[in-house]
């Protein structure tokens, strides 16, 4: 199956952290975050500053994952 390399930002806390992951043709943002072990209810997913819902198929951009802090 194809597949191709994206970059990935990750927002947590204001430290921000870039990875390369390798996705195939047709992957979802949902199976991005399960590749990352990245708790989906934890996180807001954008590509290109847009939210993005997770069963959506990734698109060119840039992509920025945003773990979400809750008080307690």
């Amino acid at each position: 199956m194809e597949s191709r390399k994206i970059t990935v930002e990750i927002d947590q806390n204001g430290q921000k952290t870039e990875r390369d992951i390798e996705i195939l043709k047709n992957e979802t943002y949902e199976s991005l975050l399960k590749k990352l072990n990245i708790n989906e209810e934890t996180v807001l997913v954008f590509n290109n500053k847009k939210p993005v819902p997770y069963d959506d198929v990734i698109e060119s951009g840039k992509i920025q994952i945003l773990k979400v802090v809750f008080d307690q």
